[in-house]
Parts: structure tokens; sequence; C-alpha cells
């Protein structure tokens, strides 16, 4: 791709001016590492420095000629001068003039503004680099298949054609402090495009940051205790619900999640599975983070209890007008409730004014075997109550161990448990055999080829 291609995106797609999409899109082009902290550099030639003097394409074009050209100072560098007087001519012969406000009444318009200006910028600049013989642009191929497999493996997914990275910055189920805000939005501003966006799991993606940047970012957010990471065929970054502070949360999501956070997120982190592995914690059965389209998901529970001997029978019960999915329903002179069709949403505890439904049985309910990408699945739900965080959590880690113990390499946890059965796999995680077995399938002996591509 052409610099004048790259200079586009910089000029139209993201607004920057004449001399900062220039300097950007060369560098990117060529390799640099430039970022939108790099190019505040030349920001102010803009517009021929804002009045209308020599073009700020052309200073941007002349910030990348002393970029690639000079070695420790522009003095030091010989023949440094009479690069730039010959790119200086070349622009000028191109375009009549170098002059801001000779050449804006001529090649602006309000589609593309100066866009014209800019790509015989980008042109002049090509020819003289190539005439010095420096200045390949760089592409895909200038990255070897090791580096870019090395650099997926810290959390670095490859932008593509480019030598550039989107860098995957861990969270606590999408809670970051101010502190580390912070550190994000400088990092983003040093080594990338200055651009953040969220993942569907809740992880950050700091946008565009060249290889070179690789190391130098992730030295930036240690020094907030961030990490790069959340890919290959390992346990991935845990989601969670707000619960813990919705109003209609049955569980502290927060730290549930921070738990297997700790323990499979990073206690597991150097284990091969063949494939990736999910977990999401949902706070109730509204099931907002979609626990059961994940290879484990938890959500929490509330289980009426009903006095039957305290139901008055009322024409018209607080408790069955609370229920949104219409499972409680007063028959024969008694509330019922559906034991079918009841989610255990625990909207109905607490509404009857005579204390028939004052309480319930709070647990988790675990759903194995759901995804969603190009094979949708819907997880199944284990038929058991679970009613303690140590026991939720035993069986999580009972799913990643029968995973990496009977899965084959490429497919996921959803093809693991129909090839080998639901009730089987069931019957396996309320066991306590897997656990017994831990060291042994954790064992380095025990080889295990992950199928992820991302």
């Amino acid at each position: 791709m052409k610099m004048s291609q790259y200079a586009r995106k910089y000029f139209l797609e993201r607004d920057c001016n004449c001399a900062e999409s220039v300097f950007l899109g060369a560098g990117e082009a060529l390799g640099l590492g430039v970022t939108m902290a790099d190019a505040k550099a030349v920001s102010a030639f803009g517009g021929g420095m804002g009045c209308g003097s020599t073009c700020g394409a052309l200073a941007g074009a002349m910030a990348v000629l002393g970029k690639v050209l000079v070695r420790e100072n522009a003095h030091g560098t010989e023949g440094f001068k009479d690069q730039c007087a010959a790119l200086k001519a070349d622009f000028e012969a191109r375009l009549g003039s170098i002059e801001c406000q000779v050449l804006k009444p001529r090649y602006f318009n309000e589609t593309e503004r100066c866009m014209a200006v800019v790509e015989q910028a980008c042109a002049a600049l090509e020819a003289r680099l190539e005439a010095a013989g420096v200045g390949k642009p760089a592409d895909e191929a200038s990255l070897t298949p090791e580096q870019i497999k090395a650099a997926k493996g810290l959390g670095f997914l490859q932008q593509k054609g480019t030598r550039k990275f989107n860098g995957r910055v861990i969270t606590r189920n999408g809670k970051i402090t101010a502190a580390e805000s912070r550190c994000l939005t400088e990092a983003a501003e040093k080594f990338g495009d200055g651009e953040i966006a969220m993942t569907t799991r809740l992880t950050v993606e700091v946008q565009g940051i060249p290889y070179e940047n690789i190391e130098p970012f992730r030295a930036y957010l240690a020094q907030a205790g961030l990490e790069t990471g959340g890919t290959g065929s390992k346990v991935r970054p845990v989601v969670s619900c707000k619960g813990t502070t919705c109003q209609y949360g049955l569980c502290d999501t927060f730290a549930l999640s921070r738990k297997f956070h700790e323990r499979f997120y990073q206690g597991y982190h150097n284990v091969t599975l063949p494939h990736k592995f999910k977990i999401a914690v949902g706070g109730c059965p509204n099931n907002c983070v979609k626990p059961d389209l994940n290879d484990i998901g938890v959500i929490g529970q509330l289980v009426p209890q009903l006095d039957l001997d305290a139901c008055r029978g009322c024409k018209k019960c607080a408790v069955e007008r609370a229920c949104p999915i219409h499972s409680c329903a007063v028959h024969d002179g008694k509330l019922d409730i559906c034991a079918d069709t009841c989610n255990h949403c625990g909207r109905c505890v607490g509404k009857c004014p005579f204390h028939a439904l004052d309480s319930g049985i709070r647990g988790y309910k675990v759903y194995i075997g759901g995804r969603w990408g190009k094979h949708v699945a819907q997880g199944r739900p284990l038929g058991k109550l679970f009613t303690s965080e140590e026991e939720v959590t035993a069986v999580v880690e009972k799913a990643i161990l029968l995973f990496r113990d009977q899965g084959k390499s490429g497919e996921r946890f959803s093809d693991t448990i129909e090839r080998l059965g639901f009730e089987n796999v069931e019957a396996q995680l309320l066991g306590d055999e897997l656990l017994r077995r831990k060291d042994e399938i954790l064992s380095d002996a025990k080889a295990v080829v992950g199928g992820a591509t991302c």
C-alpha cells in the first residue's frame, strides 16, 4: 500500500491535519513505529504553520525524511541538506508552490479538503527516498510467521497487511481503576494510534501498536500492574455481569469472577488445552453476559421456599404479579410455583404480605458446553444446585481438567461433551475422580496441542 493511502486514512477518517497525516501515513508505510503521540511534534505545521506559510504536508514529509536519513543529528549527516532541498524542489515542481496560501485556493474542496496536496507530498517523499536508496515500504511479509505467532502469544493480534497490532489488555471482568485507565490512555497515545476498543469479553484492546513498540508498550503497562494476553488455547479472561451492584443480582459476581480469574486464568496460564476455554458469571437468570453460551457458565439462583400454611389464596396475589415469567399462580385457593418453568430469579421472594414466601435457597446453576461464533451451541445445565462458592469453583476446575484430559485437539468443549455424552460428562463433573487425578492430567508428560487461532 502506498504512503498516500495510509495518509488518506489519517487525513479523511481520523481528522488529522496535513502535516500529521503525511507524517503518520508515511511512518506507517515505512514501518517506522511512529504514533499519534509522536505526530504532535509536527501538529503546528498544519495549515502552513496556521498562517498560510510553508505547506504542512511538505513539513510532515520533511519530518519523515529526517527520521529516515538523519543519524545522530542533522549536522552529522552528510548530504542531508541536499536531500531536503531536493524534496522541496520536487514538491514545488508538482504543485507550483510550497505556500499554503497559494495551494489551498487551487486544490481545496469540501469533500476531500487538501487531500490532493497530501498525496503529492507523499509521492515526492517516496521519490526522494527511492533516489536515496532507502525507505522501502514495510508490509506484512517483513514480519516472519514466528514473530507474528510470538506476538499473538503475548496478546497482540496483527492488523491485516501491516506491521501494526491490537494489544489486548487484561481486566478483572471489565473492571479497571482510574489509575489503570490513565495508564492505558497514555500508553495508547505513546505506543499506539491513540484509540482504545472494548472486546465483547470486557478486555481492552489498544489499537495500532507497531511491532517495534510491543515490548515498550508492555513495560509501560506494567507500571500500573496491567498485563497483555488472553489469546491461545487456554483459559480465557473471565467475564461477568455487574450483578454485585445490580438490583437483580443474586450473588457477588465481582468476587466470584475475581476468584475464577486468579485460580483459572492466572493459575492455569501455562496449561495448554485442546482449544480456548471461556468462563462467564451471571448474577441472575437475566443472562446479560450469556453464561449459557460459554464453555462453562455460572448463574446466581434464589430458589423460592413456599410456606403453604401461611398462604391465604388471595385473589390478587402479590407473588403472582411479581413473577416475570408467570410461573406463580393461585390454584384451588393456594399459591403454586411451577417447578418446570421457574428460573429461580428470586423476584417473588418477600412479596407476599402474609409471609408465605419470605425465603429462598441461594445457589448457583452451572451450564456446560456453550459457544458462539461460526458454530453456536447453547450450554446445558447440570442437574444440581450448587450452594457454595467452593462447590461451584470445584466444578469449574473439574470441567477444565476433563477438557484437557479427554478433549481432542481443535475441538471446543461443546464438541467434547457431544462426543463423550452429556450424562457421562455430568457424572464426572459431579464426582471427585478428576480432582484426584489433577497432577497427572496437568503433567508435562501429557502432550496437548491447542487448536485456537486467536
